[in-house]
């Protein structure tokens, strides 16, 4: 494989990432719900930190402080499950982009790393590859190199994801804010994530760690 696909790989996995990326805040989070929902998480938020300052001076404000931190932790999962969705879809797609790709490059070394990795390294770098294919024997006399610096495309797809879809995103993409950052978990934690939870017959308590 040449540098140039190499580099196509990894434009390929930036340029999606960017798509998604403008669609997603021209579909979701530039339209008026999303705006709405963090406008409401923000003015909870200053109710809840000025109850919990109440708290700290008085303890009859206990009622005030569970009311106002019940209103914030159920705008903050407002606003997180408003980005659920299309993270998921991003997941979906890149599994199928991996896919698509890893069939089209399947068996083959994409390149060589500078080193010999350790056996665990290379269930990553060398996933995919098939060395029953290969005669080590011939290999060892046209090359100095050791069978194990040879990756797959595997390798280069992991790093184009941690690298480059990670920088488009923070660039480009929307991320949510402080205290709607936790994903499933910031729904979970509020009142009506744990009202369902309870009505499944999970106890919120035995999820949390300690």
């Amino acid at each position: 494989m040449t540098a140039s696909d190499l580099s196509s790989i990894v434009m390929t996995v930036g340029v999606c990432q960017l798509i998604i990326d403008l669609l997603s805040n021209y579909l979701v989070y530039k339209n008026d719900p999303y705006k709405r929902s963090i406008r409401t998480m923000e003015r909870f938020k200053g109710k809840f930190h000025k109850a919990e300052a109440d708290l700290l001076k008085a303890e009859k404000h206990r009622k005030k402080f569970d009311r106002a931190k019940g209103d914030y932790q159920g705008a903050c999962a407002d606003v997180a499950r408003r980005h659920f969705v299309p993270s998921m879809l991003t997941s979906l797609f890149f599994i199928i982009l991996l896919r698509i790709l890893g069939t089209e490059h399947s068996g083959k070394v994409t390149g060589v790393l500078p080193f010999v990795p350790y056996n665990l390294v290379t269930r990553v770098t060398a996933r995919g590859l098939d060395w029953r294919a290969i005669n080590m024997e011939s290999l060892n006399e046209s090359t100095p190199m050791h069978p194990k610096q040879a990756f797959s495309f595997f390798f280069v797809y992991v790093l184009a994801g941690v690298a480059i879809k990670y920088y488009v995103n923070l660039a480009v993409g929307t991320r949510p804010p402080k205290g709607a950052d936790g994903g499933i978990s910031t729904v979970m934690e509020s009142p009506i994530g744990q009202s369902v939870m309870r009505s499944m017959g999970v106890d919120p308590e035995d999820l949390k760690m300690d």
